[in-house]
């Protein structure tokens, strides 16, 4: 049987995408591994074409940009919701309009039977490949984020999201067509799902104290966030605990924090560099102290291990804040780095707060256990336009 060729686009944007990437392919080769052909592609670095380069090295500086200064993205943002779908395809059609005439080209080359994208630029070229190239594959997306923000394009085959409210907002304010969008569960990658949450054999293997209260403090890839302000407040805490700092790919950040271990002799300071394992981290610790990103919250959850968010950037990660933490109850949010550190050092002293989030987390594990509907959705897709191709034409 021919397998349907399917692309999984992958794009730099903060590591967020990727991951999310990650577990849609792996989704579809869990559950139909008979009938999918998945082809992971970096679309904008496998070519080394300058052109995609660069803009893969602006989509990173805008995120990075977007913690620099907390008022852009709202801005951003906000000029998007103007004439969302004209300003979509106006920006792509003028100051990017080489970056998609190459991206068209290499999804092209695949000859894929769709194409699923969790950015919204690689959908957004899928679709237009459709529309101005006559190609015949199926323009995709798995949004990772909790809402639905104004360039995913709504001429798009099938948009998945991860929860009702989101569907919702995709329906009765981005103009996606009844039967194009699907609410399922948040998708996890293999290594997550695959890993046994066991606390003291992931501390052995990252040689940590089995007993000691062990914190883990990240911001994503880039660690651009209120990574830097929370550890050295946490640093001054003068109670015996581990606390494991997440540099990513920031080495400024990496060098500051190895030059300080042995600091404070009472505090065990690990650093660590960007991790395709960082949930095995997560999972050693008592706590996770984070910005408001999605999949590290996510990871954390599976992992059965509180959060503690420490900063939100603009309305997609105020969302996640407020689904994770309001609703799920997978820990708490606090903003102020004086009043985290109070808070972790009671835990130090008394960690049974955590047990009521610990279990939320469980709960929130059990509830999103079954993706399988998500891969079900796809392919159904995909049969679906075979019997288009297959049914005759009528005169």
């Amino acid at each position: 049987m021919k397998k349907y060729r399917i692309l999984v686009t992958y794009v730099e944007a903060g590591m967020g995408h990727i991951v999310s990437a990650n577990a849609i392919a792996d989704t579809l080769e869990t559950y139909y591994p008979e009938e999918v052909e998945v082809i992971r592609s970096r679309v904008f670095e496998e070519t080394n074409n300058p052109i995609l380069l660069h803009h893969e090295e602006f989509l990173v500086d805008q995120v990075k940009h977007f913690y620099r200064n907390r008022t852009y993205q709202p801005f951003l943002f906000f000029c998007q919701k103007l004439r969302p779908m004209t300003s979509l395809k106006l920006v792509h059609n003028t100051v990017f309009r080489r970056e998609k005439r190459a991206c068209i080209d290499l999804m092209m080359s695949y000859h894929p039977d769709a194409i699923i994208s969790t950015h919204y630029s690689p959908l957004h070229f899928s679709v237009e490949a459709k529309r101005k190239r006559g190609a015949d594959f199926l323009a995709m997306a798995y949004n990772p984020d909790p809402c639905v923000h104004a360039w995913w394009d709504n001429r798009a085959d099938l948009l998945v999201v991860n929860n009702d409210r989101a569907y919702a907002e995709a329906r009765e304010k981005r103009g996606f067509p009844a039967g194009h969008v699907f609410s399922g569960k948040f998708l996890l990658r293999a290594a997550v799902r695959d890993t046994v949450p066991d606390r003291a054999a992931l501390r052995a293997r990252f040689g940590l104290d089995p007993d000691r209260f062990t914190v883990v403090i990240a911001d994503g890839a880039y660690a651009a966030a209120n990574l830097v302000h929370y550890t050295d407040r946490l640093l001054e805490i003068r109670k015996p605990f581990t606390l494991l700092v997440v540099a990513g790919k920031n080495d400024e950040v990496y060098d500051r924090y190895t030059a300080r271990i042995g600091e404070n002799p009472m505090c065990d300071l690990r650093v660590y560099r960007f991790m395709e394992n960082v949930h095995e981290l997560y999972g050693a610790a008592d706590l996770f102290v984070t910005k408001a990103g999605p999949n590290a919250m996510l990871d954390s959850a599976f992992m059965e291990t509180p959060i503690l968010t420490n900063y939100y950037c603009g309305h997609i990660e105020k969302d996640s804040e407020r689904l994770f933490v309001e609703d799920c109850k997978i820990g708490v949010a606090e903003h102020n780095a004086d009043a985290a550190a109070a808070w972790i050092s009671s835990l130090i002293d008394d960690p049974t707060p955590l047990a009521a989030y610990r279990e939320n987390c469980r709960r929130f594990k059990e509830n999103n256990r079954d993706v399988k509907p998500i891969a079900d959705r796809i392919i159904h897709e995909l049969r679906e336009r075979d019997k288009r191709r297959a049914a005759p034409r009528r005169r």
